[in-house]
């Protein structure tokens, strides 16, 4: 799998969305204006970040374990990468990234203390509103909680006014009734779905009445006898 592009177009909610709900492993890479960063990538998980100052230099060496030793990291601290080199970055859109799957050997278990919805969530809150539009495009939408939210809530960490919100969502209210019943500003409201969404804590609610397609008889006698002559 080869996942690439600009930082502009797709954020970094949406690249974790990618990476965690597929459960990816690999190495993503960024190209920051700054500062060029390899974020080490496993079940999707981000679990280490480490800067370069050239990019080849990062499939220099496969099996990460190894890799860890040379660099004299222990375990315990991996997190404090994440920290460093991604949390600060999340509210940047000038960069390019690439995802190279299945590139590095993993064979432990790893730390994880920001899970993907974590950071999914963090990205949501510098969202502008054009960018939560892409995926709440009208009020008009309904959602309806994932079946395993009681899953997921524990690996994210949610301000106040968003779990006001997510306590609303029923499957029934339109996005402009969560705008009324939760008193949260519209970019606020849609930074939380985009977030939701993303992170898998609720989906688009499916009418269960599918359109009906109406067909005039004079066509489906034409399609009767196209099958006929068959």
């Amino acid at each position: 799998m080869a996942l690439t592009g600009q930082l502009s177009v797709f954020n970094f909610a949406d690249i974790m969305q990618v990476l965690g709900e597929g459960k990816k492993d690999g190495v993503l890479v960024v190209d920051w204006k700054d500062l060029i960063v390899a974020y080490y990538v496993k079940g999707g998980e981000i679990i280490f970040a480490y800067p370069v100052d050239k990019v080849y230099r990062i499939y220099v060496e496969r099996n990460f374990d190894r890799f860890l030793e040379k660099l004299r990291i222990k375990k315990e601290v991996m997190p404090k990468t994440v920290e460093r080199f991604l949390l600060p970055r999340l509210s940047k859109r000038e960069g390019v990234y690439s995802f190279n799957q299945g590139f590095v050997e993993y064979s432990n278990d790893y730390p994880v203390k920001y899970h993907y919805e974590e950071i999914i969530m963090r990205t949501a809150r510098t969202l502008s509103l054009e960018e939560a539009e892409r995926k709440i495009s009208t009020e008009d939408l309904v959602f309806e909680k994932a079946q395993n939210l009681e899953e997921k809530l524990p690996r994210v960490s949610l301000l106040p006014q968003e779990k006001t919100i997510l306590s609303l969502i029923d499957g029934n209210k339109k996005v402009r009734d969560l705008r009324s019943l939760s008193e949260v500003d519209e970019l606020t409201l849609k930074r939380s779905l985009y977030g939701f969404l993303a992170g898998g804590l609720i989906k688009r609610k499916v009418s269960a009445r599918r359109a009906e397609i109406p067909i005039s008889q004079s066509l489906l006698a034409k399609i009767i006898e196209r099958i006929k002559g068959l």
